[in-house]
């Protein structure tokens, strides 16, 4: 049975994106894609209908009576359905299914980036800023640059709004920001520029030096796929169409685990580490890379090699099905007589997450959690299937089975059979070792993560 498929909209990231499975229903890159013609106020209704049925009968994560706050929404968006625009209209769609503060809950940000029009650059979240990662050969000076304001609203004021498209903790709301950032349509959809075709973006550069610049928007691509937003992460040369934007790190210069954009599944071994390092960027197959067949060939490296401790890399995982790695992290402590490492970040979601804490719970006292919190909390709720609206073709995310991994499921009757069958009782997942990744570290091509396991051993 297939577990806690985190909602991706194909993610041109990984080998065989286009086939992957969205909380257990195939997705084609071209559902997207906007409708041919403007939707009438008839249309709108129809869309709003069908999802007020969904949110109502179907999504199972609401908090005592936000579900109503969220009915009454949609009935006033309803009501002001003569005097719509399909860009606020994407956006209050995702307000109002963010209001179950449920990262699984949700109307992925990057079909937003799709559908509508884009500036050159591409921004991603450390700590609570955001940083220039990509641009073109005109605004290349701004690589690297913190974003301050975009006509004259602070990022502040910016990033709060953002964060009111997605459900779950902030920082996993602040991997789809970006996304909302880079675009003058959404952000004059919401009234926070002047225009919906360039905006004047603020940035304060590596040196401390201010600039500002007028930016035109892109018109979206239709017939361009959606990338996942931790890509950009990777300084190898983007997917077709995206070649003109430069990265800030060179891809030579780049840490291992920035490497290979197209694996899914790597490893390497560390000898000065007396380690094995395996990184997983899903927890299901991809295309022809199947995840058990990689797990079971690590498995016998790692009784081959006899390496004292074992690094697992989970910091760009998004999920898939939980029940694919269970085995493998629970038999881990016992494959090494050291110690056991698992990276994580925001961007470790979904299935993932489990991951982490079956390999935690299966030896707490030699397992160390290193990175950045993960991207949601120990109780969340998954496993639905997403709908499509039928007619602006809006996909959302929809939640129906609890994840408890604070408690096991003890006390619940609504939880997912595979975490009651197997439960995870953790007090916490957070990081044993705080290594958050800062834009100083990532333009020098430095890994805080390993940075900090070799301090941990001693090396």
């Amino acid at each position: 049975m297939r577990s806690i498929t985190a909602l991706v909209v194909a993610v041109a990231l990984l080998p065989g994106a286009a086939q992957r499975r969205d909380l257990g229903t195939a997705v084609a890159g071209a559902s997207a894609a906007m409708p041919a013609t403007p939707l009438t106020p008839a249309q709108y209704r129809a869309d709003i209908a069908q999802l007020r049925g969904a949110l109502d009968q179907t999504e199972k994560s609401w908090a005592p009576g936000v579900k109503l706050t969220a009915l009454a929404r949609l009935d006033a968006l309803a009501a002001a359905a003569d005097t719509l625009h399909e860009v606020y209209f994407h956006l209050e769609i995702s307000r109002i299914v963010a209001l179950a503060d449920n990262g699984h809950t949700v109307v992925p940000a990057q079909s937003r980036a799709h559908r509508y029009n884009r500036v050159a650059l591409r921004l991603a979240p450390f700590g609570q800023q955001f940083h220039v990662l990509r641009a073109t050969t005109e605004p290349a000076a701004l690589l690297g640059a913190r974003l301050v304001s975009i006509d004259g609203r602070s990022i502040d004021t910016l990033r709060a709004v953002a964060r009111t498209l997605s459900g779950g903790p902030p920082a996993w709301r602040d991997r789809g920001v970006p996304a909302f950032l880079e675009s003058p349509q959404q952000l004059h959809a919401l009234r926070l520029v002047e225009g919906a075709d360039a905006a004047t973006y603020r940035f304060e550069r590596l040196d401390g030096s201010i600039v500002e610049q007028r930016m035109l928007a892109i018109a979206p691509d239709s017939a361009a796929p959606i990338i996942a937003a931790s890509r950009w992460w990777y300084p190898e040369t983007a997917v077709s169409g995206t070649e003109a934007l430069l990265p800030l790190l060179s891809p030579s210069d780049a840490p291992w685990v920035l490497a290979e954009a197209g694996k899914p599944f790597r490893w390497r071994a560390a000898p000065d580490l007396d380690a094995l390092v395996v990184e997983l960027r899903a927890t299901m197959d991809q295309g022809p890379a199947r995840i058990r067949a990689f797990l079971d060939s690590m498995s016998a490296e790692i009784r081959a090699r006899r390496p004292g401790n074992v690094v697992l890399d989970l910091r760009f995982n998004g999920g898939g099905d939980l029940n694919t790695t269970r085995a493998f992290v629970q038999s881990l402590p016992r494959l090494v007589t050291g110690r056991v490492f698992v990276l994580t970040s925001p961007y470790t979601f979904s299935a993932a997450i489990s991951t982490v804490g079956y390999l935690k719970q299966a030896a707490p006292e030699r397992v160390s959690i290193v990175g950045e919190e993960v991207g949601d909390r120990t109780e969340f709720w998954a496993e639905g299937r997403p709908i499509q609206l039928e007619q602006s073709r809006i996909r959302v995310g929809l939640a129906t089975e609890r994840h408890d991994y604070k408690d096991g499921c003890r006390a619940y009757a609504d939880c997912h059979g595979n975490v009651v069958r197997n439960p995870i009782v953790l007090a916490s997942l957070a990081p044993d070792v705080s290594a958050p990744w800062t834009i100083e570290d990532y333009r020098r091509g430095r890994d805080p993560g390993m940075e900090a396991v070799r301090r941990l051993l001693g090396r």
